[in-house]
């Protein structure tokens, strides 16, 4: 089963690869993706290098196993957009709150109305890549598999798209999480730095107390709780808030699930089964915030 192209943006990302090369060479290149093809890989300033492993081939005189180095580049958006850019991401809630969640909006390209290129790649002329190979084809199968492995950590993590087109992700969020919308989502601006002694006096451990003076000194409980509980200490409240933020950032497709069907809909299930086994029990409030997204 295939590893890239499970989410949107990774099919648009390949799309621009297909369009540009032959049936055979795709066919290839795709297995040159994998981990014993790819001896190295590097994504550094946003550009893609890597070491693929060929093939021997005494047809060709390759006698000993051949190492080829490939490249791959995507046209940079220029650094006068950017500011513009991000003023628009930061003033639409639906694309904050895409981009937080680890996400790319599927309306993003609006928000890059005006700069030379967008966020995906839409044909070859922006796609920058050589091969050492003696292929005459340029992409080649070699730059095809490096190719496919950059759409397949996409997958995971979108928001590597922004660096592949000139900007730090941390730029990015920072510019995201600071706008109106992003100090909403995170429960308001953020916070000043904490003062040690405060934290300390406000600890969640409570100070130790002496006993009162007609405590039971035979009463060991009086040591373990330090000190007298209010009365409605244990008197029952409403319950947390449940907080799903941490498992939605992950996206479809985290680092840690191989499984080619979402994430957050394998999860949405599981709560549903989980909540109907229990005899009274309410729908899952988990399901259903892992469904509206």
């Amino acid at each position: 089963m295939a590893n890239w192209g499970k989410t949107w943006w990774g099919e648009e990302f390949l799309a621009a690869l297909e369009q540009c090369m032959d049936y055979y060479r795709l066919r290839r290149g795709r297995s040159y993706s994998r981990p014993d093809r790819l001896v190295e890989f590097e994504i550094k300033s946003g550009v893609i290098s890597a070491t693929i492993r060929g093939n021997i081939n005494p047809y060709f005189e390759v006698f000993t196993t051949p190492y080829y180095q490939a490249e791959i580049k995507l046209q940079r958006i220029q650094k006068k957009h950017w500011t513009r850019i991000l003023q628009c991401l930061g003033g639409n809630a639906n694309w904050v709150t895409h981009l937080i969640l680890g996400e790319v909006p599927p309306t993003i390209e609006n928000a890059l109305e005006g700069a030379n290129v967008g966020l995906l790649p839409r044909n070859s002329k922006e796609i920058k890549s050589k091969c050492s190979c003696p292929d005459w084809a340029n992409p080649c199968k070699h730059v095809a598999g490096v190719y496919y492995h950059v759409a397949e950590l996409l997958d995971h993590d979108p928001l590597l798209l922004f660096e592949l087109r000139g900007l730090d992700r941390k730029k990015l969020m920072q510019a995201v999480s600071r706008s109106e919308f992003g100090m909403a989502l995170g429960g308001g601006a953020p916070r000043a730095e904490a003062d040690p002694e405060a934290v300390a006096k406000n600890s969640r451990f409570p100070e130790v107390a002496s006993a009162p003076a007609n405590a039971d000194p035979s009463d060991m409980r009086a040591f373990w709780l330090g000190r007298v509980l209010p009365a409605d200490l244990l008197k029952s409240g409403p319950p947390p808030p449940i907080s799903i933020l941490p498992m939605r950032r992950g996206g479809d497709y985290p680092e840690f699930w191989q499984d080619h069907r979402s994430f957050l809909e394998t999860m949405s299930e599981a709560y549903e089964r989980i909540s109907k086994s229990v005899p009274g029990a309410k729908p899952s409030k988990g399901a259903e915030l892992l469904r509206n997204r």
